[in-house]
């Protein structure tokens, strides 16, 4: 099992559809790119920015009836890749274990703060070698104060790898 964070979304010119990026926190630092719908990548891109709306969404709505039945959400896991679909689960609080799409369990994860891992042989399968994220924390934006211009030139490269990249070059994870 190994730690993940979004690293960015962009979007897959081939297809116009959006590409969630997660990568290892450590080791080797491998991204496992997910596509997703747009609703969903809105989702998960209003949870990065602590986006604030008058309503819930969805997944802020189950959190809130999660958290009304004094439950908490304390991990989310990327458990397999099957027939190109991949596969999470919620992990409540006494072990209790719901079976949920990525998309949905990423937004949930970013909005209450827990820890995103993805199970080895999703890696083995899935992830892409690093492909030279060392950009800013996530709450920064390139060229934010505090940023070197090598680390913006790192996720500009990146973006522009994103722009041009299908999903024939992440293998079959698509």
């Amino acid at each position: 099992m190994q730690e993940m964070r979004v690293v960015a979304l962009g979007r897959d010119p081939m297809a116009v559809q959006p590409v969630l990026l997660l990568q290892e926190t450590g080791g080797r630092r491998r991204v496992l790119p997910v596509w997703v719908g747009v609703p969903e990548a809105t989702a998960i891109e209003l949870a990065r920015r602590r986006v604030e709306l008058p309503r819930p969404q969805t997944h802020q709505l189950i959190l809130e009836v999660v958290r009304a039945f004094d439950r908490r959400l304390q991990l989310v896991r990327i458990t397999m890749l099957r027939d190109s679909v991949f596969h999470a689960e919620l992990v409540f609080d006494g072990d209790v274990r719901v079976s949920a799409r990525v998309s949905d369990a990423v937004a949930m994860a970013l909005h209450v703060d827990v820890r995103i891992e993805a199970e080895d042989a999703v890696l083995d399968e899935a992830a892409v070698a690093e492909v030279g994220i060392v950009g800013p924390s996530d709450e920064a934006e390139p060229g934010a104060e505090g940023e070197t211009p090598s680390e913006h030139e790192e996720v500009e490269r990146f973006r522009r790898f994103l722009d041009n990249a299908s999903p024939e070059d992440f293998g079959s994870s698509s």
